[in-house]
């Protein structure tokens, strides 16, 4: 494309009297400077300085005049694919991660990018995948309580077993009523009046082995509100490294031996009409007994927990191809794949996300696959289960054969497609992560002043966003790492995160903006080690 060719003669233009300093530096001749000068200004007179331009990139191999392959008809046609019903909104337990997974092999395959490894472009790895299922509660009159209809548990998932414990009633749970009672192996059920002292009422039961806690809110809309607010949270799939056969849990902080014994201390919310299946008291007959502090005449009951949580392994996998440079020193440049599934009778298609970050990805590739004497090796990773915790970038930064010596940088593009409530003119992008005593960053900054069509935004309105992305593996690794990023908006992580909405022209820009940071990596003096 004839734009890629301007930005490739602008490039030129503005790094002149850098590049006269860089053709001194190697030649190590004094004189040629000055010969240099000589020529720019003779060059800035006359038609000669397109053949200046010339000479010099044929001498440092850096300003290849190869039309721009980042075009908005691939990027259309990437999310196109990637964001349909057949895709099934990429989710990390279902075939739409394998269709994904085939469609990235495959563009790889058409760039001719060489597999990262003899395993070949996936880096495969298991997950441990668990939830909640159908958990509820027996009362001893027989009723059932349901998990988020009548009572809200928020303890640790118990897999497919049931536990009977006794419950005592404690009041308004002040420190002196607690140590009054008996609490050792059993529930303790309250009366809470004010949120803050929940946390001090479970310290004290945990302190002295409380099997847990049972609350019943004083004002009843504080039990809807938190129905509203925690049940998509405790009833989510789970995901973490494990090895089923062994016991132990592998977590960011090494290994770590699990065990399905009851936690000493489980909190469960009960609603203000359920409370009466307890005790076979009356929500307003507890507070009467509580405020005139007869909890004794409570009678102790019994509640029988049923847990039916689930528990499988997946299996899933980082998509890797490899550019090889004249260095084994890579830039790794990210992008996950996955996004939230399907639930019920709809599909979440992630346009936005991260399907534009992996379009943006492949057209890199593309990008870079034309140039025949990059200086460092490039890695274009498609991550796995960043959905589920940043899971894919952090098995592939644990490996043991990773070395983080070996990467210059990491390049992570997360939902660069869209526009949030904090610009009403879309040509920036969010550049966010990197140290301002870093070279990257101070590169980021001169491809910001080179490319126009689109600036970088360092705002700390997004302050806490890199933390929640796959750079921070690599930057906890000690490698510097940005992310580009544009921001969230309503369609965020719901079903209607739909390609109608993107503007390509925006996106285009941005990716050419990305671009501009990974070629002045690639091939400006100051970067080379």
């Amino acid at each position: 494309m004839a734009s890629g060719v301007l930005v490739e003669k602008i490039f030129a233009v503005r790094s002149l009297g850098f590049l006269m300093s860089v053709i001194a530096s190697i030649i190590n001749v004094k004189s040629c400077y000055n010969t240099l000068h000589s020529m720019v200004n003779m060059c800035r007179k006359n038609y000669l300085f397109l053949f200046f331009l010339f000479i010099l990139k044929s001498f440092l191999g850096f300003t290849q005049e190869i039309p721009s392959k980042i075009d908005k008809k691939d990027l259309s046609d990437f999310i196109t694919a990637l964001s349909s019903l057949p895709f099934g909104g990429r989710g990390v337990d279902d075939d739409g991660q394998i269709k994904a997974q085939e469609f990235i092999v495959n563009r790889y395959k058409e760039l001719q990018l060489e597999p990262f490894s003899s395993d070949g472009f996936l880096e495969k790895f298991s997950l441990l995948q668990t939830n909640r299922g159908g958990l509820y509660i027996e009362t001893q009159n027989h009723q059932t309580l349901r998990n988020f209809d009548g009572m809200i548990f928020t303890g640790a998932i118990h897999h497919n077993s049931t536990i009977t414990r006794e419950i005592i009633f404690g009041g308004y749970a002040t420190e002196e009523a607690l140590n009054q009672m008996e609490v050792e192996n059993r529930f303790v059920l309250v009366v809470l009046k004010n949120q803050k002292d929940e946390s001090n009422i479970k310290k004290n039961l945990e302190e002295r082995k409380a099997s847990g806690l049972f609350v019943v809110h004083e004002d009843d809309k504080e039990f809807e509100t938190m129905k509203r607010r925690l049940k998509d949270f405790h009833l989510t799939k789970r995901y973490s490294f494990a090895d089923p056969d062994s016991g132990f849990m592998i977590t960011e902080s090494g290994m770590g031996e699990t065990t399905d014994a009851f936690p000493n201390i489980n909190t469960i919310y009960i609603s203000g009409a359920a409370v009466k299946n307890i005790f076979g008291l009356p929500k307003n007959k507890l507070v009467n007994l509580a405020n005139s502090r007869k909890m004794k005449d409570v009678p102790t009951s019994v509640v029988n927990i049923h847990f039916e949580g689930f528990k499988k392994m997946i299996e899933t996998a980082n998509v890797i191809g490899v550019i090889k440079g004249e260095s084994d020193t890579a830039i790794v440049v990210s992008a996950h794949y996955d996004h939230m599934g399907k639930e019920d009778n709809h599909y979440y298609p992630g346009a936005d996300d991260n399907a534009s970050g992996v379009a943006a990805l492949l057209e890199l590739a593309e990008e870079f696959a034309q140039y025949k004497n990059l200086r460092y090796t490039m890695i274009f990773l498609a991550t796995t289960a960043e959905e589920a915790g940043l899971l894919g970038s952090f098995y592939h930064t644990g490996r043991p054969d990773f070395n983080p010596e070996k990467i210059v940088c990491n390049i992570n593009i997360d939902m660069i497609s869209r526009c949030d409530s904090h610009h009403t003119d879309c040509t920036y992008l969010y550049c966010l992560g990197s140290n301002p005593s870093d070279l990257l960053d101070s590169l980021v900054r001169k491809a910001d002043e080179l490319f126009t069509p689109c600036a970088c935004d360092y705002a700390e309105t997004t302050f806490g966003i890199f933390e929640r992305t796959d750079g921070y593996n690599f930057k906890r690794k000690g490698i510097p790492s940005i992310l580009f990023f544009a921001g969230f908006h309503d369609d965020y992580h719901q079903p209607t995160d739909t390609i109608e909405k993107i503007n390509f022209d925006i996106l285009e820009n941005r990716i050419k903006l990305i671009c501009e940071v990974i070629r002045l990596v690639q091939f400006d003096f100051l970067s080379r080690h």
